[in-house]
This record gives structure tokens, C-alpha cells and sequence, in this order.
């Protein structure tokens, strides 16, 4: 098997979502205000689930803290430094900047870089991944999410920001998830069914509803788009690489957490710029771009 295999099946059925979300938006068949309600389906019900199902069944005890500290120290240098290009460059709004920073660091690896690693080493074999997959899906997007609650409550007292925040289903979904994983309790079994059936929704809805946005949106990168890009898939990777040769030297499958920091950014900037009614073109494209880019990118590092 080969990496275009690989990308004809699992990763293009996956994204033909995305495909069918973009004809019927350009058909007129679904509109973009369709699209909201759509996304914002997924963004209070079926990610929750998802992200709670994670949370609550991740092995964090097998997980190599070094490496993964490493990889969230990166995380939040590029973000930094995504967040002040883009409001101080290029004039972008903090809560667009806020997103299009998250996009430059938080990888579609589910859908893309999994099927890889699942190819080369096998299911027992991508602990790496696994362990980036949950750091992604909690703490990483869990901040991302609480950034953008708080921007959106402008100036609103702590008080109101705390209370807020607690109503948000996707951060309640974390903390049970964490509180159930700390247990060491397993699920029982019908709620392990409930999020296994309902988790599975939460990717092919946010990207239908992508699909249905990008429709209505110019598909010629910019500036910003190829800046933000680039950050994604060579200067993430790059700087991953060398942190761990230098700081984490011997890392087991330290190949692996390479290969998740290359993948393309992931659509859950998407659906939180939806979600909070921030602009969208240069997000949807960044998605865009950076898989088609993924490709060579991960190619040459798998």
C-alpha cells in the first residue's frame, strides 16, 4: 500500500462530505445560514460527545510526558507568535486572529494523519499519535473554545465569564471526561454505545457544513492564507524535529510526533468561527490549502 492509497481511501471518502456540502451550497440547495444552524448542531451535541468519549477513555497514564510537553511548548509558541502576525501584520480582529492561529497549530490528525500512522505502524503502534490526538482534542481545543467564549462576552464580569463557561457543553464534556478518566472507572456499557454511535457524527456534520461555506467562498489564497500555511506545515514540523533532537533526544516514535504536527489544520477553527460569528474566508482556506499541501508534506516525512 502507498500514501495515495491511503489518501483514496480512508481520507478522500471522508472528506466527499465536504464535496457534497460544497455542491448542494452552490446549487442553492443549503444556505450559509443553513450551514450555522448545521455546525452549530455539531459544535453543542455531537463534538461534546466525541470529545468527552476521548477524554474519559484516553490512556494518559502510558503517555511520555516529555515529548508531549515539548509538543504543547511548540503549540504555544506558534500560536503566539500566529496570534500577533495576525493582528499586528495583517489587521485581523482578536477573534479571528485568536482562530486563525489555533488553525496554524491543531492538526487535522484524526482524518488525515491517522490513517497514515495506522498504515505504517500499525494500531498497536501509534502511542505517539494517540497521545497528540488527545492533547489536540482537550487542552488545546478546550482553550481555544474558552478564548473565544470569553472574547465574545466582551466586557462582561468574571462572574458572568465563569457562569458562561460552565454552560458551554463542549467544556462540560472535558471536565466530566477528566473526571471520569481519573476514576479509573470504565464506561459503562450504554454510554460507551451513546458515544461511540453519536461521537462518529460530529466530523462529517462540521464538514458539511465546511463544505456548504466554502461554496460561497473565492478559493485564491493570499497572503495571509500562504503565511499562516506555511506556519502549519513546515515551520511547526521543523521546530517539533528540532526541539526533540535537541531537548528530547532518544524519544520513542518521535517520528510520529513529527508526522502529527505536519498534518493539515484541522476544521474545528472552522466551526468555532461559525459558532461565534467570526469571519470565515481566510479560516475556510487555510483548511483547504493546507491539505492539499499536507500531501506532499506528509509523504516526504512518513
Amino acid at each position: 500500500m502507498t500514501i495515495l492509497t491511503v489518501f483514496l481511501d480512508p481520507i478522500l471518502p471522508v472528506f466527499a462530505i465536504m464535496a457534497i456540502g460544497f455542491v448542494m451550497g452552490r446549487g442553492g440547495a443549503v444556505t450559509v445560514e443553513a450551514a450555522r444552524h448545521i455546525n452549530r448542531l455539531a459544535m453543542m451535541v455531537f463534538v461534546p460527545v466525541a470529545v468527552f468519549g476521548l477524554t474519559a477513555k484516553a490512556d494518559v497514564r502510558s503517555y511520555a510526558p516529555g515529548p508531549l510537553i515539548l509538543y504543547a511548548a511548540v503549540e504555544v509558541i506558534l500560536f503566539a507568535g500566529g496570534f500577533a502576525l495576525a493582528r499586528k501584520v495583517f489587521g485581523r480582529p482578536a477573534d479571528e486572529a485568536i482562530l486563525l492561529a489555533f488553525g496554524a497549530i491543531f492538526a487535522n490528525n484524526l482524518f488525515f494523519t491517522l490513517p497514515i500512522a495506522l498504515l505504517l505502524y500499525g494500531e498497536s503502534g501509534i502511542g505517539a499519535l494517540t497521545a497528540v490526538l488527545t492533547l489536540d482534542s482537550t487542552v488545546t481545543f478546550g482553550a481555544a473554545a474558552i478564548a473565544m467564549q470569553i472574547i465574545s462576552l466582551g466586557r462582561a464580569k468574571p462572574l458572568a465569564v465563569a457562569k458562561s463557561l460552565a454552560r458551554t457543553p463542549l467544556l462540560q464534556a472535558i471536565v466530566l471526561g477528566i473526571l471520569i478518566n481519573a476514576s479509573g472507572l470504565p464506561l459503562p456499557g450504554p454510554l460507551d454505545t451513546f458515544v461511540a454511535f453519536n461521537g462518529v457524527a460530529a466530523a462529517p456534520v462540521a464538514l458539511f457544513a465546511l463544505g456548504v461555506v466554502l461554496s460561497k467562498t473565492p478559493l485564491v489564497p493570499d497572503r495571509l492564507v500562504l503565511t499562516f500555511g506555511f506556519s502549519k506545515l513546515i515551520v511547526m514540523p521543523a521546530l517539533l524535529a528540532l526541539g526533540l533532537a535537541v531537548l528530547v533526544p532518544g524519544t520513542q516514535m518521535a517520528n510520529q510526533f513529527v508526522l502529527a504536527s505536519a498534518g493539515p489544520a484541522g476544521a474545528m477553527s472552522f466551526s468555532l468561527a461559525m459558532l461565534h460569528g467570526v469571519r470565515t474566508d481566510a479560516i475556510a482556506q487555510l483548511i483547504i490549502w493546507s491539505s492539499l499541501g499536507s500531501l506532499l508534506t506528509l509523504a516526504v516525512l512518513a
